[in-house]
C-alpha cells in the first residue's frame, strides 16, 4: 500500500469514528435528564427514520462509489446532480411519512420524536458515497462529520443546562439538510447540471436506481427497523434492546471505513479478473476485522453501556456476545455484497439475499423478541444476516468458479 492509499484509508477510518462518537456524546445527557422512556421514544424515531432514509438514499451508496470512481470529472458532477435531485424527490415523500409513523409508535415527546425521525430520514441525502468513490475523505468530514458533531455537542450542552428534548431533534435534522448543500459547493455542481435532471429524465434516473434500491429497501426491514419491530411485540424491552442495537450499529459505523476504502480500490480497475482478486482479498480482510471487533465488543459493551446510559440501562454479557456475533456476520456480508457482488455487476444477487433476509428475519425478530425479549430480537437479527451472507457467499463462489 503506497503513502497516498494509506492516507485515504486513515481518512476513511477516522471519519466513521467521528460519526459514531457524535451520538454517543448526547446519550448520557438524554438518559440522565429524561430517563429510559425518552430514550426509547428517540430510539424508535431513529429506527423509523433510518428505514425511510434508506428509501431516500435510493441505492446510491451501493452502486454509486464504483460508478463514480470510473467516471470522468465532468460526468462525476452530472452523477452528483442526478443523485441529489432523485434523493430530494424521495425525501419530500418519505420525510412526512417517517414523522407520522414515529409519532404513532412513540407517543410522548412528540416534537422531539418528529424532528429526530425527519433528521434520520434526511441522512439518506448525504453525498458521502460520492466522496468514497472519488477517494476524498476530507470532503466527507466537511460535508457530513463535522456538522453532525458540532450540532450534537451544542445540543448536549443545552440539554445539560435544562433545554427541552427537541433540541436533540434539531441537532439531527439540521446537519442532514446542510450536508447535500455543502456537497454541491465542494463538487462544483452547477444549475446546468441540475437542468439535465428534470421531468421525464428525473423519473428515468429514479427507475434506474430501483434495482440497487430494492436490496437496500428490503434490507431496511431487518437492519433499520428491529427497534420498531421489538416495540410492537415487547414494549418493555425497547430501552435495553435499543441500547445494544445502538452500540453495535455504532461499532459497525466505525468498521465501515475499511469496506468504504475498498469500494473505490476495487472499482478503479477495469480488468474483471483483477476486480475479482481484489474483492476476494477484501472479503478475507473484513472477516478478520469482524472477528476481532466482535470479540472486543463482547468484552466491553456491558461496561460501556453503564457509562453511556447513566445506569438507566445496562447490557448483560449474553447480549454483548450476541452483538459481537452480529458484528462479525455484518462485516463479512459488507464485503461480499457492497464490494464483491457490485464489482461483479451482480446487484440482483444482493437484492435476492436482502429479500430472503427480510422474509426470514422479520418474523424471527417478532417471534423471538416476544418470547425472549432483547435477546430474542438480537437472535432474529443474527438469523437474518446469516441468511443474507450465505446467499451472497454462494453467488461470489459461483462467480469465482466461472472465472
Amino acid at each position: 500500500m503506497n503513502a497516498r492509499s494509506f492516507r485515504r484509508l486513515f481518512g476513511f477510518l477516522i471519519l466513521p469514528m467521528l460519526g459514531a462518537i457524535s451520538p454517543l456524546i448526547a446519550l448520557p445527557a438524554i438518559t440522565s435528564n429524561f430517563g429510559a422512556r425518552a430514550w426509547a421514544a428517540i430510539a424508535i424515531a431513529q429506527s423509523v427514520g433510518a428505514a425511510c432514509g434508506v428509501i431516500v438514499e435510493l441505492g446510491w451508496g451501493l452502486n454509486g462509489p464504483q460508478r463514480v470512481a470510473r467516471a470522468q470529472r465532468r460526468n462525476q458532477r452530472q452523477i452528483m446532480a442526478t443523485s441529489i435531485a432523485t434523493k430530494a424527490s424521495a425525501f419530500v415523500v418519505m420525510g412526512p411519512l417517517a414523522v407520522v409513523l414515529s409519532a404513532a409508535l412513540a407517543p410522548g415527546y412528540v416534537l422531539a420524536v418528529a424532528l429526530v425521525a425527519l433528521g434520520a430520514t434526511g441522512v439518506g441525502l448525504t453525498a458521502s458515497w460520492f466522496f468514497v468513490g472519488t477517494g476524498s475523505p476530507a470532503k466527507i468530514m466537511v460535508t457530513d462529520s463535522l456538522p453532525r458533531i458540532a450540532a450534537v455537542i451544542i445540543a448536549t450542552l443545552l440539554i445539560s443546562v435544562g433545554a427541552p428534548l427537541y433540541v436533540y431533534g434539531l441537532a439531527i435534522l439540521i446537519p442532514s439538510l446542510i450536508s447535500p448543500l455543502l456537497a454541491i459547493v465542494l463538487t462544483g455542481v452547477s444549475p446546468v447540471d441540475f437542468r439535465a435532471v428534470r421531468g421525464v429524465r428525473l423519473l428515468i434516473a429514479i427507475r434506474l436506481q430501483l434495482v440497487a434500491l430494492s436490496g437496500r429497501a428490503v434490507s431496511a426491514l431487518y437492519i433499520a427497523l428491529p427497534i420498531t419491530l421489538v416495540s410492537l411485540v415487547s414494549p418493555q424491552s425497547v430501552a435495553v434492546f435499543a441500547s445494544i442495537e445502538r452500540l453495535q450499529r455504532m461499532t459497525l459505523t466505525v468498521l465501515q471505513s475499511v469496506p468504504n476504502f475498498m469500494q473505490g480500490w476495487v472499482g478503479r480497475t477495469a480488468d474483471r479478473e483483477m476486480r475479482l482478486k481484489r474483492a476476494t482479498h477484501s472479503i478475507l480482510l473484513n472477516a478478520v476485522m469482524g472477528a476481532a471487533a466482535g470479540g472486543v465488543f463482547t468484552a466491553l459493551a456491558p461496561w460501556v453501556s453503564s457509562v453511556l446510559f447513566s445506569g438507566v440501562v445496562t447490557i448483560s454479557f449474553t447480549l454483548s456476545a450476541l452483538g459481537g456475533c452480529m458484528i462479525f456476520i455484518v462485516c463479512v456480508s459488507r464485503a461480499t455484497g457492497n464490494i464483491a457482488l457490485v464489482a461483479l455487476r451482480n446487484i440482483r444477487a444482493i437484492s435476492l439475499s436482502a429479500l430472503a433476509g427480510a422474509l426470514i428475519g422479520v418474523p424471527a425478530i417478532l417471534v423471538l423478541a416476544f418470547a425472549l425479549g432483547p435477546a430474542g430480537g438480537l437472535l432474529g437479527e443474527i438469523i437474518a444476516e446469516a441468511v443474507v451472507l450465505s446467499i451472497q457467499l454462494t453467488a461470489v463462489r459461483r462467480a469465482i468458479k466461472r472465472g
